[in-house]
C-alpha cells in the first residue's frame, strides 16, 4: 500500500502567490514599457497643443486646435486599447499559473492514491 500523500498547504500557498506575482510582474513590464514609450510623445503633443492654443498658431484657429486635440485623443484611445489587450493576456497567464499550481497540488495527492487526475478547468 502506498504512503498517504497530503497537500502541503503552506508550500502550495507560497507557490500560488509566487506564480501570480511572477505573471503579473511580467504583464506589468509589458504594459509599462508600452506606456513609457508612448508617454513622451503624447505629453509633448499635449504641451504643443497647450502652448500653440495659448500663444501660437492654434490661438485663433479652433478648427485646427480641435483637429490636433482629436488626434491626441485618438492616440490615447489606441494606447488604452493596447493596454486592455495586454491586460487580457496577463489575466489569462495569471489564470494558467494559478490553476497550474493548485491542480498540480491536487493531482499529486489524487495520483498517489488512485492513479487518476483532476482535469484542468477552462477559463
Amino acid at each position: 500500500m502506498a504512503a498517504k500523500v497530503e497537500l502541503d498547504i503552506k508550500a502550495t500557498e507560497a507557490a500560488f502567490v509566487e506564480a501570480i506575482h511572477k505573471e503579473t510582474k511580467k504583464g506589468w513590464n509589458k504594459i509599462s514599457g508600452l506606456v513609457a514609450a508612448q508617454s513622451k510623445m503624447m505629453t509633448q503633443q499635449a504641451a504643443w497643443i497647450a502652448e500653440s492654443s495659448a500663444y501660437g498658431a492654434l490661438k485663433d484657429d479652433p478648427d485646427l486646435r480641435k483637429m490636433f486635440a482629436d488626434q491626441l485623443a485618438s492616440s490615447v484611445e489606441s494606447l488604452s486599447r493596447d493596454i486592455a489587450a495586454l491586460s487580457i493576456l496577463t489575466v489569462e497567464q495569471v489564470w494558467n499559473a494559478a490553476v497550474g499550481v493548485l491542480w498540480n497540488a491536487i493531482n499529486k495527492v489524487i495520483a498517489s492514491a488512485t492513479g487518476g487526475l483532476l482535469a484542468l478547468p477552462v477559463l
